[in-house]
């Protein structure tokens, strides 16, 4: 069963969406989980924006 969660940083009618696939023990013992992220042409307009107008990436470090 896969999840699917909006992206923080990014505002919701971006369309930003991670897809995240079942947890699985790793050969180390470690839980581990495949995440695939859609990036979407209004996210990437967003972004676009915010740095035209000086605000930077959202979750980008400063």
């Amino acid at each position: 069963m896969t999840g699917r969660f909006p992206v923080p940083g990014y505002p919701r009618w971006t369309g930003m969406v991670a897809d995240i696939s079942p947890t699985y023990t790793g050969p180390s013992g470690h839980i581990t989980a495949d995440v695939t992220v859609r990036i979407t042409r209004r996210a990437r307009w967003y972004v676009r924006a915010r740095l035209l107008i000086g605000l930077g990436v959202p979750g980008a470090a400063a």
